[in-house]
């Protein structure tokens, strides 16, 4: 088996941070706008650019995310990446709401997202010994 090293968990943590980038951008694409969108105004900065970075971010972001999860998976179990992916990725959407968004927060979701991080730490001290 290879061994784990830093710039896996690296490759997991940036996975985790694009997959919150592509999130956004789904979020933030507008598909009327960008069907709209015309070869004469798409280089527009008040037409083409509102309409296209949403779009641009959803497919950088994506293939990013994509290469970055497989090559950390390749050496951190797919159970234990998977999960420490997902959760990282949920705790950068709820820290990017609360900060970027100035969304409120509860103490009910602080509550839960310990409960991730403590679960996330159990399944990497329960799993197999590398």
């Amino acid at each position: 088996m290879v061994p784990q090293t830093i710039l896996s968990w690296l490759y997991l943590i940036g996975a985790a941070v694009s997959q919150t980038g592509w999130a956004y951008s789904i979020k933030y694409i507008q598909w009327e706008t960008l069907k709209a969108l015309r070869w004469s105004t798409f280089y527009q900065l008040d037409v083409g650019l509102p309409a296209l970075l949403p779009w641009a971010g959803y497919v950088v972001f994506g293939i990013v995310n994509t290469v970055l999860l497989a090559a950390a998976m390749r050496t951190i179990p797919t159970t234990t990446a998977f999960t420490v992916w997902m959760a990282l990725t949920l705790i950068f959407l709820k820290a990017a709401d609360v900060m970027w968004l100035k969304l409120s927060w509860s103490w009910s979701e602080l509550f839960f997202i310990l409960l991730i991080t403590i679960s996330i730490v159990g399944l990497k001290l329960s799993g197999p010994a590398e």
